[in-house]
């Protein structure tokens, strides 16, 4: 297999929608106001389906539905909402199926979920700016796997993709071997197809790097690398990912124990 069919189909995404596009130019400013979130959603029935849809999954755990945007801005906040709006209007461009990966569609979001919930809560306390735009990346983090599974099962490899992981324990490795391309890669192609913010697509492309990381984008590489260590397809706050994030928050010399509380109390929250 090689990345000329993921490249072609990322060409050929269409472009956001201008309800999206609105919203994004709304995080022009330092902070928009919830109404004008809301009534720019509003006028998107699509978009206003698919977000209440997607708030009043089970995982989230509120006893009574979420019947109004603007109840689901009020309580997830408009960094959240954000990230939601743009995975639902980049899925909505493609059929999902992440069998390969051994996972549904439901477990697929719940991750993405915990991954920006992770950084926004550990971010908060260190930069509250560099918390509200990585929150929206590391829910979009794990986009890439889409495309990847869709090739995977047209070439009939899922058992052969599935045995790999088990074995090398090393997802984007095998991504690479059966793709030439790794989660990452294929985000940063799709977040600047798109014209998302430089952000985006410039800390997917170091992600997976082995390359040294420009100066300016080193904080924020290092923080969704962390998160993906403690979160991700294969492991959410085992004791071994837990483990692999805090070696690298140590061998940086940071702090641990504000990650430590938080990811104790995400895991009561999603997995006890």
């Amino acid at each position: 297999m090689n990345y000329i069919p993921l490249i072609a189909r990322i060409d050929s995404l269409p472009p956001l929608p201008e309800s999206v596009l609105k919203i994004e130019a709304l995080y022009m400013e330092e902070v928009p106001e919830i109404d004008d979130i809301v009534k720019i959603i509003q006028t998107d029935p699509s978009l206003t389906a698919d977000i209440l849809a997607k708030v009043n999954a089970p995982f989230y755990g509120f006893s009574q539905s979420i019947v109004s945007i603007l109840q689901a801005v009020t309580l997830f906040g408009s960094n959240q909402i954000r990230s939601i709006v743009l995975s639902s209007s980049i899925n909505r461009c493609f059929d999902i199926d992440l069998s390969p990966y051994d996972i549904t569609t439901i477990e697929f979001s719940k991750i993405s979920t915990m991954q920006s919930e992770l950084i926004f809560q550990w971010y908060m306390g260190i930069d509250i700016d560099t918390a509200r735009s990585l929150t929206p990346i590391a829910f979009l983090m794990e986009t890439g796997k889409i495309l990847i599974a869709k090739d995977i099962l047209q070439d009939n490899k899922k058992e052969e993709f599935l045995s790999d992981l088990m074995r090398y324990r090393d997802i984007a490795y095998v991504e690479n071997i059966h793709t030439m391309m790794t989660t990452a890669q294929i985000n940063a192609l799709i977040f600047k197809q798109l014209h998302l913010n430089t952000t985006f697509w410039e800390s997917m492309k170091y992600l997976d790097a082995q390359r040294e990381v420009p100066q300016h984008m080193k904080e924020i590489v290092f923080a969704l690398q962390v998160v993906r260590s403690a979160v991700n397809i294969q492991e959410q706050f085992t004791e071994n990912s837990l483990k692999k994030a805090l070696d690298m928050l140590k061998s940086h010399k940071l702090p641990t124990d504000t990650f430590t509380r938080i990811t104790k109390r995400l895991q009561r929250k999603y997995l006890d």
